[in-house]
């Protein structure tokens, strides 16, 4: 059965206290409160420092089993190597990252979010060459910013490659509608949700866990604490809530 994992971009927001935390909620104690609210996050932290193996391993104690890592790979790969010659700093990258999957913590990695900087324009011989170091123990998201990708080539490039096309969502942009992979990624970036909107996300996620793909959904991170209550909307119907196992 497919499975539909949703939850937020980060988690350790101090602005969220009174909001989702409770008010006198130990810092060291959000990941775990967090954990018994949603079965995923995304970690942006991993995209400004290589992740940490004794971190990453501390994380994972932290959660129960079930629960997902979804990890944004460094900006040193996709910023500033511009995906070449990234095969050590990848290979880096993954071995931290492999902790997640080990022994002691089960399976807690999710996807690895490939995100490109809004210039970087099309290059997919260059794309073919990264997305062939990938490990098939990891599944990879890739996030494009630059119009240019979105070609037919491209999206039978990821789907050569099992690596989701992300469905990233913002206030200018709407999210394509892409299935390149077993999973597909969503990033969620508006910074209002209407009740329609998040009932019209429900709607097009029943249809791909219907179809047996995988869905890690991601609400966009803000002050004011309205991304968990969007998360725990878009997990309110029936299908979802069975999935999920919420």
């Amino acid at each position: 059965m497919a499975e539909l994992r949703v939850g937020t971009s980060g988690y350790a927001y101090k602005p969220w206290k009174g909001r989702f935390y409770p008010e006198k909620l130990p810092a060291k104690e959000m990941l775990s409160f967090y954990a018994g609210q949603f079965r995923t996050v995304e970690i942006n932290h991993s995209f400004y420092q290589m992740p940490r193996e004794a971190v990453l391993a501390k994380w994972g104690e932290q959660v129960g089993a079930g629960f997902q890592f979804a990890l944004k790979l460094n900006q040193k790969i996709t910023h500033i190597m511009k995906l070449r010659g990234a095969e050590s700093a990848l290979k880096r990258f993954l071995e931290a990252a492999s902790v997640l999957q080990g022994p002691q913590n089960g399976d807690k990695l999710g996807p690895v979010l490939v995100q490109l900087p809004p210039t970087f324009q099309a290059d997919l011989g260059l794309l073919d060459e990264f997305l062939a170091l990938r490990p098939r123990a990891f599944r990879f998201a890739l996030e494009v910013r630059h119009p240019s990708w979105h070609t037919e080539e491209m999206y039978a490039l990821l789907r050569k490659h099992e690596t989701a096309l992300c469905h990233a969502e913002s206030d200018k942009e709407p999210a394509p509608e892409v299935l390149t992979a077993p999973f597909t990624y969503l990033r969620l970036r508006r910074d209002e949700y209407t009740t329609k909107q998040l009932a019209d996300w429900r709607a097009r996620i029943a249809a791909w866990l219907a179809r047996g793909i995988d869905v890690f959904a991601y609400l966009k991170h803000e002050e004011e604490g309205k991304a968990p209550a969007y998360a725990r909307k878009l997990l309110a119907s029936g299908q979802e809530s069975a999935t999920s196992g919420q």
